[in-house]
């Protein structure tokens, strides 16, 4: 079986150019593991990333069908860096009608927070199959060994609700739940993990400032 086509747009997660990280590595571990092909491309104003979303949604780039979007975030935006954000209607309507059978991950804190109405237009408009990602502030560690397994599944999973099946599984349904992992679905169908999460003992450092 082919491995699975991931197409990551990265915001600039640092105010400080010496700071290193990044979602790369676990792309990269997971290409040298044979599971995925990636392409990977950094973003840090509102026009570099439609200029990249334009260049996926090509013919060309169709076995990509997997896109994820690692940046700071907040309730219905995605925040590139401290003074460039977009909104999730303005990525929306950049992508109208272009991603049938495309599946929107969101490696952001609280994007999938906003309403459950703006998720669905999204979906409405875009044509894309689903989109997830998480309802609260994540810590980097906790969110990247979730991502590995992931990203895996949301590019090689053959049945729409595979991220569901194997996130919602007793090893790994009570981090999804801890994360706030949520999934909607182009059907009207929303998901989230039941397991009850435990709350960590002390702070931890997140994805979003």
């Amino acid at each position: 079986m082919a491995r699975g086509g991931i197409f990551c747009v990265e915001g600039q997660w640092h105010r400080d150019l010496n700071e290193r990280g990044s979602v790369l590595p676990t792309l990269e571990l997971l290409e040298r593991l044979g599971r995925v092909r990636f392409i990977h491309k950094d973003a840090a104003t509102r026009d570099e990333l439609f200029y990249f979303l334009d260049r996926w949604l090509l013919k060309q780039y169709a076995d990509y069908r997997l896109g994820f979007f690692a940046m700071h975030g907040e309730p219905n935006r995605l925040c590139l860096t401290d003074w460039h954000s977009v909104e999730l209607a303005e990525m929306a309507e950049r992508m109208a009608g272009r991603c049938e059978g495309r599946r929107l991950y969101f490696g952001s804190c609280s994007v999938l927070r906003a309403s459950e109405s703006v998720l669905r237009e999204f979906l409405d408009v875009t044509g894309a199959a689903l989109i997830c990602g998480f309802t609260r502030e994540v810590d980097w560690v906790e969110s990247a060994a979730f991502e590995t397994v992931l990203l895996d599944v949301l590019a090689n999973g053959q049945r729409h609700n595979a991220a569901e099946l194997r996130m919602g599984s007793a090893h790994w349904a009570p981090l999804a739940s801890y994360l706030g992992f949520r999934v909607i679905y182009a059907n009207g169908r929303a998901w989230r993990p039941s397991v009850r999460p435990r709350v960590p003992s002390q702070p931890s450092a997140g994805r979003a400032t």
